[in-house]
Order: C-alpha cells, then structure tokens, then sequence
C-alpha cells in the first residue's frame, strides 16, 4: 500500500474545497495516509453521496493513517485517501464503514498524492450509496452554512405574522414592497436560493437584530 506524509486534513460532515477552511477547524495534521487509487465513477460517487464500504475496506485500512497528536503520534483506525489521477479526497469511516467526514487537500499536497497514483493499480471498491447528497451547485461554506440560518429567521417572521417586518426586507433587497404577506416571504425565500448579494444583505441584517 502506498502512502503520503505530513498532509493536513480539515474533516467536516459535508465536502468544502480548500479555499474554504475556516481558521477555527480542528486541522488533522497527518503523519502518514494509505492512498488508494479509483475510478473516476467510484471517486465522483464517493464524493457526492453517503457512501457504506464493505468489511474489507475496514481491515485493509485499519489502523494505517497515524495522526500527529501534541508530541505524540496516534493511529486513525478508517481514515484513508482516494485518487483518480485528477483529484483527490480524504474520507473518514466509523467502525460500520460509513463515511461520516470528508476533507479536501491543500493544493500541492494534492498534486503529491496524484502523481503517487500514477504509479498505483486501481483498487476495486465495494460500496453501496445509502442517502444521495445533494450537489452544491458551487455555493460556498458560507453560503451553505448560513442558509438555514436565515431561512430560519425568515420562517420566524412569517409565523409571527409580522407583515411590517417582511416588507422591510423586501424594501431593502428589492426597492419595493409586496401587497400581501405571502408573496414577501416567498419572494424572499427564492431569493435565498440564488446567494446573490441580497443573500448578504439577509444574513447581515439578521445577524444585527440577533445581537441587539
């Protein structure tokens, strides 16, 4: 099995490019990680869903990755590196061998696990697909994260049945108002979906009130 050395994992529930680390993530400072190679449909699979592996993908990687702990080194039991020669992602298993985070890598440490799988055999996975994810459609960490957060506050609002407040976001997003009190909170909820600047514009006054 091949490995790579010194890597920096950011593992989070859902996949964020590397552009979008957060200061405040628990980096895994790697000292080694198994690499296995793939197919671009076992790698894309993986990437966008919920993926279960087989018992066998558990005692191949068991206990192979070492983490740098403090000035210690400990043993990662399912932590592991997949690559097609194009990209690469770090997967993170519990003991049932369901992917529970995923990583990105840094650039050039990327480009250090490519050219290892160059020299690699494809390893056959197997696997099966418990919950689709849906794709991003390239929305940023912020953008996905902070969704929710103003949908709630919208949702808020709405069940208040505070009709004055609604059409104040609508003036400040639209320069208009809306004649009733669903059309504001529909029209603002379809807003949030295209994460434009309104989306900013949402967030920022939310979060203003919130700290009020």
């Amino acid at each position: 099995m091949n490995y790579i050395y010194d890597v920096l994992l950011n593992f989070q529930k859902e996949y964020y490019d590397f552009f979008d680390w957060n200061q405040n993530d628990n980096l895994y400072h790697m000292r080694k990680v198994p690499i296995i190679k793939v197919t671009n449909l076992n790698l894309k699979e993986i990437k966008n869903n919920i993926i279960k592996f087989d018992n066998n993908l558990l005692n191949l990687i068991n206990n192979k990755a070492e983490r740098f702990s403090k000035n210690t080194i400990s043993k990662q039991k399912y932590i592991f590196i997949i690559s097609n020669e194009n990209e690469c992602l770090a997967l993170k298993l519990n003991k049932n061998g369901i992917i529970t985070h995923k990583s990105s890598l840094l650039p050039n440490e990327q480009d250090d696990i490519i050219e290892i799988s160059k020299i690699q055999k494809i390893t056959t996975l197997n696997y099966k697909i418990i919950k689709k994810q849906p794709i991003n459609n390239f929305q940023t960490r912020f953008e996905l994260e902070n969704k929710k957060f103003i949908i709630d506050e919208l949702d808020k609002i709405y069940k208040q049945n505070n009709f004055l407040k609604l059409n104040y976001l609508c003036l400040e997003c639209f320069n208009h108002t809306e004649p009733t009190i669903n059309k504001a909170y529909l029209k603002l909820k379809q807003e949030i979906q295209k994460a434009n600047k309104n989306f900013i514009k949402l967030y920022n006054i939310f979060k203003i009130i919130n700290q009020k």
